[in-house]
């Protein structure tokens, strides 16, 4: 049933949480780290990055748009934009990028940014063969620009500059799909393709595929390679595949981790290891990852976008919603939640300082939703000893 992750979300696009806003006049504690919020106001905020010169930057997927077959819109409604993160004023960088917005599923769009090797990289939802049949036949008039956009934005992984430049760079969700129907022995779904968290390396980025289960190395000249498969959990989880949603390199060793709650360090191998992440007593501490990043000490931390079994239900009597949190995975091997009672967190950045950013209530549009918890859309705190 996973076709986009992230939104992954079965229900998400009834959507996530804002607990936490740049409105509150409070900080929490878990643990030696504080957390207090920084900004409000994004519309489905999802991956963050800091940018060389210190700017923080957030990815955020939009709300879809007014392009329409049943239940699945589209618009040009997603951005990159950049955050002071003293007053929690946001602007966008790169705006105009495609959105995808399904009943059931979610919003997803731009998901994954990285800073690295001088360079600024997005992952972009999707592939292009999903568009190829659409047409614009009884569409509102902006469905043939929003149309074309979509086609060639679809499933790229691009690199962008601070003043708003932007550059197709390889068409992975293009690549992966193809990919995927010729074989690929880990999916559920073996026509599907989804680039969603993104590490910058030199001379490239590292992808995760959400949609194929796959981690992809894209070189600065935007050559594809299939740098690894994982194979699915067992059955009777939520999600029923693997869904690998971020990567990220620590002590020169790459991670990646998944919406079905699995760490893994690739090491080399073509089928990367799994690796625990526990507490005292032998109990996972994450459930559901949307974002990992590490810090020049060698610690990994993991956003775990919700900590109970099942699809991510925003209201009810089962509502997941306060139940995220941010894991860390020392570089001495000891886990430890540094946060908790999150509203549906999804990435996550490392500043110079030590600290870390989040982004919060995920699946929010900045429109706002029928719960008051995204009555302030999505938001991004700061976590700091």
């Amino acid at each position: 049933m996973k076709r986009f992750v992230p939104i992954m979300f079965a229900v998400a696009s009834l959507a996530g949480v804002l607990a936490l806003t740049a409105a509150s006049a409070r900080s929490t504690t878990e643990g030696t780290w504080t957390v207090t919020p920084v900004s409000s106001g994004l519309d489905s905020p999802r991956g963050l990055a800091v940018a060389p010169n210190g700017t923080l930057l957030v990815a955020e997927s939009g709300h879809g748009g007014d392009v329409c077959a049943g239940s699945f819109c589209m618009g040009l409604t997603s951005q990159i934009s950049r955050v002071d993160t003293k007053t929690g004023a946001h602007a966008p960088v790169v705006k105009g990028l495609y959105s995808r917005s399904v009943a059931m599923e979610g919003i997803t769009g731009v998901d994954g940014i990285a800073a690295g090797g001088g360079k600024l990289y997005g992952a972009m939802t999707s592939f292009p063969q999903e568009l190829a049949s659409w047409s614009c036949a009884g569409q509102p008039s902006d469905c043939a620009a929003t149309l074309a956009a979509a086609r060639a934005q679809a499933g790229q992984v691009f690199t962008f500059t601070p003043g708003g430049t932007f550059k197709t760079l390889a068409g992975v969700g293009a690549h992966d799909y193809d990919w995927a129907g010729a074989g690929h022995p880990y999916s559920t779904e073996p026509q599907n393709a989804n680039p969603y968290g993104i590490v910058a390396v030199a001379g490239g980025a590292f992808v995760a595929d959400a949609g194929a289960n796959s981690l992809d190395f894209v070189s600065s000249n935007g050559t594809i390679t299939v740098a690894s498969a994982i194979a699915p959990p067992q059955p009777g989880g939520f999600p029923a595949d693997t869904v690998p949603t971020c990567v990220t390199i620590v002590r020169g060793n790459l991670y990646a981790a998944s919406l079905s709650g699995h760490l893994w360090k690739r090491n080399g191998n073509f089928v990367p290891a799994d690796v625990p992440v526990n507490d005292a007593n032998g109990k996972s501490l994450i459930h559901h990852v949307t974002g990992c990043t590490s810090d020049k000490a060698g610690n990994l931390f993991l956003v775990d976008m919700w900590g109970t079994p099942g699809p991510p239900i925003p209201a009810g009597p089962a509502s997941t919603a306060g139940t995220g949190s941010v894991v860390e995975l020392s570089a001495t091997g000891v886990a430890s939640v540094l946060a908790r009672g999150l509203d549906f967190p999804n990435g996550i950045a490392a500043a110079s300082d030590g600290s870390l950013y989040v982004t919060v209530g995920s699946t929010c549009t900045a429109q706002g939703t029928p719960f008051p918890y995204c009555a302030k859309g999505g938001g991004i705190i700061r976590l700091h000893g």
